[in-house]
C-alpha cells in the first residue's frame, strides 16, 4: 500500500491521539486504528514511540487537542491490554543476512545453510528464489531435466521460475512437493512436513507410500505426516502470519506466550524461559521483531506485572508475588 502525504509531525501527532485513547477500544475505534496503521508504514513507529511517551500512566486517556502531560518516571514500554500488546511493533528487523546472498545457488550439488538467527535470501541459478529460515538447510540438484531441492532441515520459502519441461521438486524426508510457475514454502517438523502455498497450485505426496497425491491451491496448508496421515486446510491469512519470518518478524494470533517464547528461540541465541505455567497460557496478538527476545520479554513483563531476570543467555520470566 503506498504511504500517506502526511509529514512526519503530522503522523507523530495523529499517534499521539491513537496512544491516549482508552483500552480496550471500541470496534468502530478499533477498525479505525487498524485502516490508519495500514495506511503508512511510519505510523507504527510513530504509535509505539507515542505509547512508551505515556509509559508512566496504568492506561491512556482520551484527551482534547494541546492537552500536555508531563512525568518524572523513569521512560519504560506501555502497558498494554493482552490483545493490544505491541500492535505497533512492525518495524523492520534487523535479522543477519537478511538481504541478498551474494551469489547464486542451484549448480549441480549446490549446498546452502544458515545459522541460528540468520535468514538468507538466494537466486537460483534457474530464475527461481529460495528464502532460508533460520537453523535450516538445503541441497540443490539441477539438471537439464530436473530441478531437485532437499530440505535437509528447517524452513525454506520458494518463488519457482517457470519451466514446465524441468519439474521443480522439493523433498523433506519422505514428502515431495512439485510446482511450477509457484511460490510456496516447507517446513520440516518433528511429526512430518508442513506445505504452504502462497501461489498457483502445487502437488505434494509421499515417497513410498500408497496414499494419491494431493493438489494444493494457493492460501492452502497441508501436514504431511511418515505414517501417511494428510491434514489440510485453506487459511491464506494464517499462511501470511506464518511467513512472516521473511520479514524477520514473527507473528502471533492468539497463541500462547509460552509457544511465542519456543518460536522466539528458534531465532536467538538468547533464550526465554516462561516459569510460570499461568503466564505462560496467556494469549497474544501481534508482529514481533523476531530478533529482539530482550524487548519482547521487556514488554511481556509490563504488560503482565512480571518478574523478569537475566542470567548469561537466558532470560527469565515469571509472575510477580
Amino acid at each position: 500500500m503506498p504511504a500517506s502525504s502526511e509529514t512526519s509531525e503530522q503522523i507523530e501527532a495523529a499517534a499521539a491521539v491513537w496512544a491516549m485513547k482508552d483500552r480496550p477500544l471500541s470496534a468502530g475505534d478499533d477498525a479505525q486504528l487498524r485502516d490508519w496503521l495500514a495506511g503508512d508504514p511510519r505510523r507504527r513507529g510513530a504509535l509505539l514511540r507515542a505509547q512508551a511517551t505515556l509509559s508512566s500512566l496504568d492506561r491512556a486517556q482520551a484527551l482534547g487537542a494541546g492537552v500536555h502531560r508531563e512525568t518524572k518516571k523513569p521512560f519504560l514500554p506501555v502497558r498494554l491490554s493482552r490483545r493490544d500488546l505491541l500492535i505497533a511493533s512492525g518495524a523492520a528487523s534487523g535479522l543477519s543476512a537478511a538481504g541478498l546472498a551474494g551469489f547464486f545457488i542451484g549448480r549441480r550439488n549446490d549446498k546452502a545453510a544458515t545459522a541460528v538467527g540468520e535468514i538468507r535470501r538466494m537466486p537460483m541459478s534457474d530464475g527461481s528464489i529460495a528464502t532460508i529460515n533460520t537453523d535450516s538447510a538445503i541441497q540443490v540438484d539441477m539438471t537439464a531435466t530436473h530441478r531437485v531441492v532437499d530440505l535437509v532441515r528447517g524452513e525454506a520459502w520458494f518463488k519457482v521460475a517457470r519451466n514446465k519441461k524441468r519439474p521443480f521438486v522439493v523433498m523433506a524426508g519422505l514428502a515431495r512437493v512439485q510446482a511450477v510457475g509457484t511460490a510456496f514454502s516447507v517446513r520440516r517438523l518433528d511429526t512430518g512436513t508442513e506445505v504452504q502455498v502462497t501461489e498457483g497450485t502445487v502437488k505434494a505426496w509421499l515417497e513410498d507410500g500408497d496414499k494419491p497425491a494431493i493438489w494444493l491451491n494457493a492460501g492452502d496448508t497441508a501436514v504431511l505426516t511418515p505414517q501417511g496421515h494428510v491434514t489440510r486446510d485453506h487459511a491464506p491469512q494464517a499462511i501470511e502470519d506464518a511467513l512472516a519470518w521473511r520479514e524477520g518478524q514473527i507473528a502471533l494470533t492468539g497463541q500462547s506466550l509460552g509457544a511465542a517464547a519456543a518460536e522466539y528461540n528458534r531465532y536467538n541465541q538468547t533464550k526465554i524461559v516462561i516459569q510460570d505455567p499461568e503466564l505462560a497460557g496467556e494469549h497474544l496478538l501481534g508482529r514481533f521483531n523476531a530478533d529482539d527476545p530482550e524487548g519482547f520479554s521487556n514488554a511481556i513483563a509490563v504488560a503482565f506485572d512480571a518478574d523478569i531476570r537475566h542470567v548469561d543467555k537466558t532470560i527469565y520470566i515469571g509472575k510477580k508475588n
